[in-house]
C-alpha cells in the first residue's frame, strides 16, 4: 500500500513552491548511486551524498519509518523559508513508502564536529559570525514571516558550515508553524538534551523563546569550546551559575585559544548575552532581533580593539595621522565652486563655535550633525562631521552624489571640508526636523493624514529621481526623510548609494529597512529601494517601528507581516496610529495598506516602479481630501451611487417576477443588469426606520473585503429602501447544502467556504462591528466557489421591534442573547458555529422533522457521546468516508465550542480562523496530525 495515495500525491505537486523541484524515485536512486555514500544519520533518517545532472552536489535526506509528521512539517516550513543561512531546500519525492528531501551540499559539516575538532583553530571573529548568521536567521523566522516558525532543535549539530565557514540553519523535522498570536501547548518532548528550555519541560509551552534559550546555549559552546553535556555534567548550567557571580566569574572556562586580554572584553559582552538567552524567565531573555544587532555590536567592537585605533574626530585634540588615500584622490579632483563649495576647517569651527554640544542636533554611527552659520550667520546649515577611519568611501560618494544631482525632493549639498584629517559635508538646514523625530523622537507632532501621504508622495518623488539617474539609494528610512519649513520632504544621505547592481559582500542599509531578497542575493536593485520605502509607509501609517510588540511581553513582529495579517483579518484598525482614529477615511487607508504591501513584496519582481507607488498613493490623498471636503455628507458618490426610483423599476421590468431570485419576510432579491453589472436589489421598506437605513448604507458601503458582498448603491425614494448589491452567481451556500438545484461540494471546497466566511467576519470585527444574521442562506458563492457575506444587519437597539423578531425566529439565535438582549461579536461566533454544523452534517438547523435529525440534537449526542463512529454516521451522505476521521473530530470540536452556552467561554473569530485556515492547509497536504500545530482543546482554554 502506498503512504501516499495518487490524488494526494498530486495536490503536493499543485500546492508545492514552483522553485522546489518533484523527483522521482528513480532521480532519486541515480543521484544518490543508490544511497552509496552516508554523509550522517539522525533520528528521522540518514542524509547522503548526491549528484544533480548538472553536476551539482546535494544533500539526499531519507527519512525512515513513522516520520511522516517530521517530513510534512520540514517540507512546509522550507517552502515558506528564503534566507540565505538557512539551508536551501532543492526537491522532494513522495513515492511507494519513500520519503526524501534534497538539500543544497553543505560542504564543511555541522559545527559540533568542527568546535569539537581540536586540531582545528577557529578565531573569534568566525565564531563571532557563526553566531550572527544563526541569530539572523531565527530573527527571521521568529519576526519576519507571516507565519511564525519556532525551530525547536537548536544546537551545533544543526548548524552547519559550507565552505567559507558561512552558518546554515538545518534539520526542521521538529519545528513548529504556528500564527504569532498564540502559545502552543504540547505533550511531545522536542529539542536536545543541554540544549532544550527546562521551563518546556515544566509547563509544555512553546513560544520563540524555546529557541532563544537553546540559541544562548550554543553561545556557551561557542567560547567556551565545550559540549553542552559531557558525562552527566552540564556545563551550560555550570556557566550560569558562575556568571552569577559576573562576567568575570566565567573567565576561567573560556576557550583558552581566544582568551587573551584584547579579546576579553568582546567575549565578556557574548557571555553575558548568553546569560540572558539562558534565564528561566522566558519574558526576560531578549528576542532574537535584539540578540543579533547586540552581537553585531560586539563584531564591531571585536574589530576596532585588533589593531584599529578611532580617531575621536569631536575630541578635536587634532594628531599628525597622514590622510588616507581616498582623501587625497577628492582633493585632486575637487569640484567646480559653483556645484560644490570647499570649506576652510576654520569657517567650520567658527559656523559651530567649535562644535560646541549645545548645537548638537544628531549623531549616528557615521559621524554628528551641528547646526551652524555660515556667511556671516546670515544662512543656517546642518554640519556633519564624519569618523574619518570608517566612512572615507561614502564620504566621497556623498560629494559625488549630492552635488551632482539636485532635485526639489533632494536635501542640497552646498560644500564640504577636507583638512586636518576632518571630512565634514554642509548642507542645506531642514527647520522641520526629520519623519522620525515627528513619529517616534523627541520632536513627536501629531502629524494628520493628510500631511504624512504629502510627506511620503515627496520622498517617493525624490526616490523616483535617484531611479531615473540610475541610482539605487539604499539608505531610505524615516530618519533620512528631512522636511523643511513648508513641510516639503528630502531625502538625505546617498553615502551608501550605487550606481550599479554588482554583487558586494557588505549589505548596505539600516537593519528593517532591508530588502530581504538582497539580504540573500547581495544584488541591489531599484526594487530594494521599494522595499524600504513600503517599510516608511506602514511606519508612517501606525507611528511603530520596522519591528515593534503587540503586547510588552511578546517577541516582536515585522511591520509588514503584521500589517498583512491585520488586512487579511479585517483588523486594520490595530495597525492605526491612534492619532488617526476617526479622521482617516477608509478607503484611503486601504489604498494606502494596499500600495504598501506591494512594496514589501518578498520578490522585487512582485513590487511596483516608484512611479507606480507615486501614482497610487496621489489616489490615497485624493479619497482623504474627498472625505475631508465632504464630511456632511451622507456618502461620498464615489463610494456608494445614489439611485432614482425610475432606474430600479426600469432595470427590473418594474419588479417582475420573473426575475425573483429570493425572497423573505420582509425582502425580496431581484437580479438584474445596469452598466453591464450584475447586481441584487434588495426591498427593506420595512425593516429599517429612515434613519437606520441611512445607517445601515454608511456602514456598508465602507466595507472593503474579498469575502463580503459589495454594496453598489441604494434608492430611498417613494417609500421605497432599496439596496444594491453586486450579483453573486453562484446562489446562497444552503443552496449547495440541502437545496436540490446546486451540485453537491466536496469536502475541500466547504473547508475554503468555511475560511473564508471567518476571514469575513474576523473583518467586521476588527472594526468594531457584528454582523447579526450570519446564516448559510446569507453565505454567497461565487463561479469559483469564494464564500461571500451578504446582508449585514445593523445592532438590534437601531432596527425596530418587527425586524429585530425577524432575526429570533430563523433557529440561528444565541441564547445568551435572549436572556441579554445584548449581540455581540460572541453572538456572530455562535451563529458561525451553527454554520460550520450545517457544511458538515448537510442540514439545516431548524427543520419541522424527527428530533434526532435536528443539528442542535446532533450536537448534543455529538458531545454526549463523543465517538468517530457516531459522527461518521450522521455526516452529509456526500461526504461520508471521505474525511480524514481524526480530522471530522477536531472539525465537530471548533464547532462545538463555538457554541459553549456562554459566550465568555467560546473563542474568538481570529483563534477560529486560525485553527481553520491551518487546518485548511493541511487538509490539501493529505496529512492531519495530532500535533498539527493547532491548539489543543486543553490547550485553547488554557490560553483563553
Amino acid at each position: 500500500m502506498e503512504l501516499i495515495q495518487e490524488a494526494d500525491r498530486s495536490k503536493w505537486m499543485v500546492h508545492s513552491n514552483h522553485s522546489i523541484r518533484c523527483f522521482t524515485q528513480g532521480d532519486i536512486e541515480r543521484m544518490s548511486n543508490n544511497y552509496r555514500t552516508s554523509l550522517g544519520r539522525g533520528a528521522f533518517g540518514e542524509v547522503y551524498e548526491g549528484v544533480l545532472e548538472d553536476g551539482s552536489m546535494v544533500a539526499v535526506k531519507r527519512l525512515i519509518g513513522s516520520v511522516k509528521e517530521q517530513f510534512a512539517k520540514e517540507l512546509i516550513i522550507h517552502r515558506e523559508i528564503n534566507h540565505k543561512n538557512v539551508v536551501r531546500l532543492i526537491g522532494y519525492c513522495v513515492e511507494e513508502n519513500v520519503l526524501v528531501l534534497v538539500m543544497e551540499y553543505i560542504a564543511n559539516g555541522n559545527l559540533n564536529d568542527v568546535l569539537h575538532d581540536d586540531s582545528r583553530p577557529i578565531p573569534l571573529d568566525i565564531r563571532l559570525r557563526i553566531a550572527i548568521e544563526c541569530a539572523e536567521a531565527l530573527a527571521y523566522m521568529h519576526s519576519h514571516m507571516y507565519t511564525q516558525v519556532i525551530h525547536g532543535d537548536i544546537k551545533p549539530g544543526n548548524i552547519l558550515l559550507d565552505s567559507n565557514f558561512h552558518a546554515k540553519l538545518s534539520d526542521f523535522g521538529i519545528s513548529r508553524v504556528v500564527n504569532t498570536d498564540k502559545t502552543l501547548y504540547t505533550n511531545n518532548v522536542i529539542g536536545s538534551i543541554g540544549y532544550m528550555d527546562p521551563l518546556f519541560s515544566l509547563d509544555g509551552r512553546l513560544t520563540v523563546k524555546y529557541d532563544v534559550y537553546s540559541f544562548g546555549a550554543v553561545l556557551v559552546e561557542l567560547i567556551t569550546r565545550k559540549k553542552a553535556v559531557v558525562e552527566n555534567v552540564n556545563n551550560v548550567y555550570a556557566f550560569s551559575n558562575a556568571l552569577t557571580r559576573g562576567v568575570r566569574g566565567v573567565r576561567e572556562m573560556l576557550d583558552v585559544d581566544i582568551a587573551r586580554k584584547n579579546n576579553m572584553k568582546v567575549l565578556e559582552g557574548v557571555a553575558k548575552l548568553a546569560g540572558e538567552c539562558l534565564r528561566m524567565d522566558r519574558d526576560k531573555r531578549p528576542g532574537m532581533i535584539v540578540v543579533a544587532e547586540r552581537l553585531r555590536v560586539l563584531q564591531k567592537s571585536s574589530y576596532q580593539d585588533q589593531g584599529r585605533q578611532r580617531v575621536d574626530l569631536f575630541s578635536w585634540a587634532w594628531k599628525s595621522i597622514p590622510a588616507p588615500a581616498a582623501l587625497v584622490n577628492i582633493q585632486a579632483n575637487i569640484l567646480p565652486s559653483d556645484m560644490c563649495r570647499q570649506f576652510s576647517f576654520a569657517e567650520m569651527k567658527s559656523a559651530t563655535n567649535n562644535f560646541d554640544n549645545s548645537l548638537l542636533v544628531g549623531k549616528g554611527g557615521s559621524g554628528r550633525v551641528y547646526c551652524g552659520q555660515i556667511n556671516g550667520r546670515k544662512t543656517n546649515v546642518a554640519i556633519k562631521c564624519m569618523y574619518t577611519d570608517t566612512v572615507v568611501n561614502e564620504f566621497y560618494t556623498e560629494i559625488e552624489m549630492m552635488s551632482k544631482h539636485r532635485h526639489r525632493n533632494l536635501v542640497p549639498l552646498i560644500g564640504y571640508c577636507i583638512e586636518e584629517d576632518a571630512m565634514i559635508l554642509v548642507y542645506d538646514y531642514m527647520a522641520s526636523g526629520s519623519l522620525h523625530g515627528h513619529l517616534h523622537g523627541e520632536q513627536k507632532l501629531p502629524l494628520s493624514w493628510k500631511q504624512r501621504i504629502e510627506i511620503c508622495i515627496g520622498a517617493g518623488h525624490g526616490l523616483r529621481y535617484l531611479h531615473e539617474q540610475q541610482i539605487i539609494y539604499l539608505n531610505l528610512k524615516m530618519k533620512n526623510i528631512l522636511l523643511d519649513e513648508e513641510w516639503v520632504a528630502k531625502i538625505t544621505d546617498l553615502s551608501l548609494s550605487r550606481t550599479g547592481t554588482s554583487v558586494k559582500t557588505r549589505v548596505a542599509g539600516t537593519h528593517g529597512y532591508i530588502d530581504p531578497e538582497y539580504l540573500i542575493t547581495g544584488r541591489p536593485t531599484e526594487k530594494s529601494d521599494v522595499y524600504s520605502f513600503g517599510v516608511v509607509l506602514l511606519e508612517t501609517l501606525s507611528a511603530q517601528r520596522p519591528y515593534y510588540s503587540i503586547r510588552q511581553d511578546e517577541q516582536g513582529h515585522s511591520l509588514s507581516s503584521w500589517t498583512l495579517r491585520c488586512k487579511e483579518e479585517g483588523n486594520l484598525d490595530q495597525i492605526v496610529d491612534p492619532c488617526l482614529m476617526g479622521i482617516i477615511n477608509l478607503w484611503s487607508l486601504n489604498k494606502f495598506v494596499e500600495i504598501a504591501l506591494k512594496c514589501v513584496a518578498l520578490k522585487g519582481i512582485d513590487r511596483p516602479s516608484m512611479g507606480d507607488v507615486i501614482s497610487d498613493l496621489e489616489h490615497a490623498l485624493q479619497w482623504q481630501e474627498s472625505a475631508d471636503a465632504s464630511e456632511s455628507s451622507i456618502l461620498p458618490s464615489r463610494l456608494c451611487r445614489q439611485f432614482w426610483f425610475a432606474e430600479m423599476e426600469a432595470v427590473t421590468n418594474y419588479f417582475d417576477k420573473s426575475l425573483l431570485i429570493d425572497s423573505g419576510s420582509f425582502d425580496r432579491v431581484y437580479h438584474s443588469q445596469i452598466d453591464g453589472v450584475a447586481i441584487t436589489l434588495v426591498d427593506v421598506t420595512h425593516v429599517y426606520s429612515v434613519c437606520a437605513f441611512h445607517g445601515l448604507i454608511e456602514i456598508t458601503s465602507k466595507l472593503v473585503h474579498d469575502h463580503l458582498v459589495p454594496l453598489i448603491g441604494y434608492c430611498d425614494e417613494q417609500e421605497m429602501m432599496l439596496l444594491v448589491y453586486e450579483y453573486v452567481a453562484g446562489g446562497n451556500l444552503s443552496e449547495h447544502l440541502y437545496g436540490t438545484r446546486k451540485p453537491p461540494l466536496n469536502w475541500i471546497q466547504r473547508m475554503e467556504i468555511c475560511v473564508g466566511v471567518a476571514r469575513g467576519l474576523c473583518y467586521l470585527h476588527g472594526w468594531q462591528l457584528t454582523h447579526g444574521a450570519v446564516r448559510t442562506s446569507n453565505i454567497l458563492l461565487d463561479e469559483e466557489c469564494l464564500a461571500k457575506i451578504t446582508n449585514l444587519a445593523l445592532p438590534p437597539n437601531l432596527l425596530d421591534n418587527q425586524a429585530s423578531k425577524v432575526h429570533e425566529t430563523d433557529g440561528y439565535i444565541d441564547p445568551e442573547y435572549l436572556h441579554t438582549g445584548v449581540h455581540t461579536e460572541k453572538s456572530d461566533v455562535y451563529c458561525f458555529g451553527l454554520v460550520l454544523l450545517e457544511v458538515l452534517f448537510g442540514r439545516p438547523v431548524i427543520k419541522h422533522q424527527r428530533l434526532e435529525e435536528q443539528i442542535a440534537w446532533l450536537l448534543i449526542r455529538g458531545v454526549q457521546q463523543q465517538t468517530l463512529d457516531y459522527l461518521d454516521q450522521n455526516v452529509d451522505p456526500f461526504l461520508r468516508g471521505k474525511i480524514n476521521p481524526q480530522f471530522l473530530k477536531k472539525f465537530f470540536r471548533t464547532a462545538a465550542k463555538c457554541l459553549a452556552e456562554k459566550g465568555i467561554h467560546r473563542p474568538s473569530m481570529r483563534d477560529v480562523m486560525s485553527d481553520l485556515q491551518y487546518a485548511h492547509f493541511s487538509l490539501k497536504l493529505g496529512w492531519i496530525t495530532d500535533d498539527s500545530g493547532c491548539m489543543s482543546d486543553d490547550a485553547m482554554d488554557e490560553g483563553r
